[in-house]
């Protein structure tokens, strides 16, 4: 059988407990329910005094890696930083070095542009060339005009001309286009 005493304690370091858990106590009450609980059990002392030892152990053993997460993350920012500033050098060095072929970049681009302004004169003349080929074959075959023997070799003249430059014109747009991809070749390897 319990005795009253032995029963007593043990309901008031229960209450102690219950309070402490729910919250209503704080330190003081936990100086109650310790003293209740070592009053009930003596031999408790020396797991209560391990506990302290075990918590301060704990508490250094935070403290300690607080102070080296703290240093870690301070290098961390320093290096993040570092890195920073060797990236802005870096691209600053490379921008440097691309730029020093900006003067033949430029000389593709203007040969490239003259050569397309050269292009684009030389297919509008040969559009021309053909349109011309085409109405001087209709004033030839058209009998109805009635052409003098010398205008019709004025005509046929013409007609010759016009034929034998047609595929030279379209030989030198050949070249030209040739050229220009070429160019562009030159161009897509200069490239960074």
């Amino acid at each position: 059988m319990i005795k009253d005493k032995d029963f007593l304690l043990l309901l008031i370091a229960l209450l102690a407990a219950l309070l402490s858990l729910a919250g209503c106590g704080q330190q003081q009450d936990m100086e109650a329910v310790k003293k209740g609980l070592l009053e009930f059990d003596p031999s408790f002392k020396e797991v209560l005094a391990k506990k302290a030892q075990i918590d301060s152990q704990i508490d250094v053993l935070k403290a300690d890696f607080r102070n080296k997460q703290a240093e870690i993350n301070s290098k961390i920012m320093e290096l993040e930083e570092e890195l920073k500033g060797i990236r802005r050098q870096n691209y600053t060095q490379i921008r440097e070095l691309a730029a020093q072929l900006d003067p033949e970049r430029q000389k593709i681009n203007l040969k490239l542009a003259e050569l397309n302004t050269i292009l684009k004169n030389k297919e509008g003349l040969l559009n021309t060339f053909k349109s011309s080929l085409k109405e001087t074959r209709k004033v030839v075959e058209n009998k109805k005009l009635g052409l003098s023997p010398e205008e019709e070799a004025k005509w046929q003249k013409n007609l010759g001309d016009l034929t034998r430059q047609l595929p030279v014109l379209e030989e030198e747009i050949a070249k030209g286009k040739k050229e220009i991809g070429l160019y562009r070749q030159q161009l897509n390897l200069l490239k960074y």
